[in-house]
Order: structure tokens, then C-alpha cells, then sequence
């Protein structure tokens, strides 16, 4: 007779080791990311408000995370080509889009947009947006929103109001539907291709975020004629707020997201929420944001989130009570 075969049990050392080495495999599974420089997709120019803050949360990103965060400017399409790019990217968290919260209006204002919801994308941070504001020429000889409503109402043909995101837009929309009188839209790519027109006088009027257009305020080329917040901007106590100045609307929800592609693993959106808030907690950035005029702390996932369907409910409503469209 042979004798029975006996089931081999593995030793509890055996047991420790392959423990040991799947302990093992995750930490470095964790530690590969970023495996290379990170892409931040900006949807707007070079040199506007937008691109400076991401510029300087890229640097301490950067520094927390031990690769390089690149700013990667993708203008166009109302900034729907930069999305695009972020969406059909690869969800390994090498690339990453700085969303402006007007992103969550894109696709209820134009049929073009690549998205249908904000939603689509994948929540890591937010920080503080641009407030938006009404300027005009200087030489267009008014000082306030009433005597611009006027001048408007009174010229034979429309005023030209430059344009390069839908937030810009709706601010716009607002302005015309509460006082009665009509702009014609010219798009433009982004603030640094718009001022020159807007400084000769080409075009007779702008929403753009205050960053951008104080400098020309305070040389007396711009007219400030109030911007959309709740209350005046500490900076500027003599611009009133759209409110105070007949436009009896709530104010824009702003903002700049973080996101990343669709389907981003948690343990990578943590990895780089992580990095966000550390990046805007440095005397740098804080700095940064302070010249710029963008109020705001950094938000977790969760609170971005939030604040995105906050930001799209609100475009759902405008352009439900008006019918606005970009395309």
C-alpha cells in the first residue's frame, strides 16, 4: 500500500512573507504616482487671472507631490477644447483640468460643449474664483450703470461687449435683462486678446474678472460700473456692487476646480487634494491670489463637488429665465 498523501499546509512563515510582499506591492503601487510630470490643462490664455492661479498652485503642488505640475494653456471653443482634452484623457491623474466654474454653464449655453454636465469630470479641489465685473472705455464719457443704460439705449445701433467665457456672459445677461437694453457679443479667446480692443474703444464694453481689469481702472482707462458680489470689494470701496447699482440678482458663483478625468482611483483624487491644499497654504500662493483680487480657500472633494452642482444649478436657472445661448 502507498501511504495517503498529505495535503501540504503552508508554515506561518510562509503565511508572514506573502503578507510582507502584498504590503509591499501596495505601498509601491502607491508610491508610483506621479510617475511623471503632471499636466494642468488651463482652458484660457496665457497671462489672464486664471492662468496666474494656476501657475501658482502648479508650483506647490509640484513641490508636495515631487513632480513637476505643467501649466498647459488649451484656449478655444468657449474653453471647451481644453476640457476635451481632460475628459478623453487617461484616468491616472497625469492630467488635470483648471476648470473655471463658468465651465458648469458650457454645456446649458452651447450645444457645442464636449460634456453635458460638469458632473462628468472627477472632483479634486477648488479654490477661489473671479469676481466679475462691468467695465467700459473711459472715453465713452459714463461713470455709472444707469448712464451707460442710457448711452446704450440711446445709440442707433448696439454696443459691441467683448466676451471670452460664459460666466462673462451670464453677468452680461443679467445686466441687459434688468435694465432693458441689448449688447452685441464679440468672442474673444481670452482677457489679454479683449483689453486692447476694449482700451481703444473697438468695443464699448466688457465683464471681465476684476484681476484683470483694476490696473486700467486705477490708470484711468477703464470704468469700473459695479461687479457681481455681495458685497464691495475691499480694494475698491467706490465700485458698487451689481445689486446697488439696479441689477437686483444673486451674485455669480466663482470659482477654479480642480478636476480630473472620469473613473479617477480615490487613493489618486486624495493624493492630489492633499497637494492642493498644501499648495494654497503657502505664503507664496496667498500672495498670488491677494494681487490677483480671488477670495477663497481651498475645498476638499467633497465641498468642490458641492460647489460645482451649486454653480451649474445656477446657469440651469439663468438660462431657463432668459433662453441664453452662446452658439
Amino acid at each position: 500500500m502507498h501511504p495517503t498523501p498529505q495535503k501540504i499546509r503552508p508554515t506561518r512563515r510562509l503565511i508572514v512573507w506573502a503578507a510582507l510582499a502584498l504590503c509591499t506591492a501596495s505601498a509601491l503601487a502607491q508610491v508610483a504616482f506621479p510617475a511623471r510630470p503632471v499636466r494642468l490643462i488651463v482652458p484660457t490664455p496665457a497671462g489672464g487671472p486664471s492662468d496666474a492661479a494656476a501657475r501658482a498652485l502648479a508650483k506647490g503642488m509640484g513641490a508636495t507631490l515631487g513632480q513637476e505640475v505643467v501649466v498647459d494653456n488649451r484656449p478655444g471653443g468657449n474653453t471647451g477644447i481644453g476640457a476635451a482634452a481632460v475628459l478623453n484623457a487617461v484616468a491616472d491623474g497625469h492630467t488635470l483640468f483648471f476648470a473655471l466654474a463658468s465651465n458648469a454653464g458650457l454645456p446649458h449655453l452651447s450645444k457645442a460643449s464636449p460634456y453635458k454636465s460638469l458632473a462628468e469630470f472627477t472632483p479634486i479641489a477648488a479654490i477661489g474664483g473671479n469676481t466679475q465685473c462691468l467695465v467700459v472705455p473711459a472715453g465713452l464719457a459714463v461713470r455709472t450703470l444707469a448712464e451707460f443704460a442710457a448711452h446704450a439705449k440711446a445709440s442707433p445701433r448696439p454696443l459691441l461687449r467683448g466676451s471670452n467665457n460664459v460666466s462673462e456672459d451670464m453677468v452680461a445677461g443679467q445686466v441687459t435683462s434688468a435694465l432693458g437694453f441689448a449688447l452685441d457679443r464679440v468672442p474673444y479667446k481670452g482677457a489679454p486678446q479683449l483689453l486692447p480692443d476694449l482700451l481703444e474703444g473697438r468695443i464699448q464694453a466688457a465683464v471681465l474678472p476684476v484681476g484683470a481689469s483694476v490696473p486700467h481702472v486705477r490708470a484711468g482707462k477703464l470704468v469700473m460700473l459695479g461687479c457681481s458680489m455681495s458685497e464691495r470689494i475691499a480694494a475698491l470701496p467706490t465700485v458698487p456692487t451689481l445689486a446697488e447699482a439696479g441689477v437686483a440678482v444673486p451674485p455669480l458663483i466663482t470659482a477654479h476646480f480642480v478636476l480630473g478625468p472620469p473613473r479617477l482611483p480615490a487613493d489618486i483624487v486624495e493624493r492630489l487634494a492633499s497637494a492642493a491644499r498644501q499648495a494654497a497654504q503657502t505664503p507664496e500662493f496667498r500672495q498670488e491670489m491677494e494681487r490677483l483680487m480671488i477670495v477663497g480657500n481651498a475645498r476638499s472633494p467633497a465641498e468642490t463637488r458641492e460647489l460645482m452642482q451649486q454653480a451649474e444649478a445656477q446657469y440651469v436657472q439663468f438660462v431657463r429665465e432668459t433662453g441664453a445661448s452662446i452658439d
